[in-house]
């Protein structure tokens, strides 16, 4: 079954997934300008390093982790927010059980 993206002015939780009462990993919206997601990680996930083209937000929603920028280690708890530019490697930690909101601002034509 295809994950269901938020509607313009629709209220999404980012504790719930639907119909199951856990939150899973989803895109919650997905338009040609962002994506926005949801990151469940559980403690001790890795997500390799990457990159997009696009600059990115990650925020912290719940738990902590630490995020690779550059050659820096950095930890982010919940309510922390960080910004990387276009490009920018970075890998992530799951210290804790966590929630991310990542948003993913998408380059015109690319």
């Amino acid at each position: 079954m295809a994950l269901k993206h938020a509607k313009s002015g629709e209220i999404v939780s980012l504790l719930a997934s639907g119909e199951s009462p856990a939150p899973i990993s989803q895109a919650l919206v997905s338009t040609p300008e962002i994506e926005l997601m949801r990151l469940v990680l559980k403690a001790g996930k890795d997500v390799p390093a990457h990159a997009v083209a696009g600059p990115i937000t990650l925020y912290c929603h719940q738990g902590s982790i630490e995020v690779q920028a550059g050659d820096a280690w950095q930890t982010m708890n919940e309510n922390d927010l960080m910004y990387l530019e276009g490009s920018a490697d970075h890998a992530l930690h799951a210290v804790t059980d966590s929630i991310v909101l990542v948003t993913i601002f998408r380059q015109p034509g690319r």
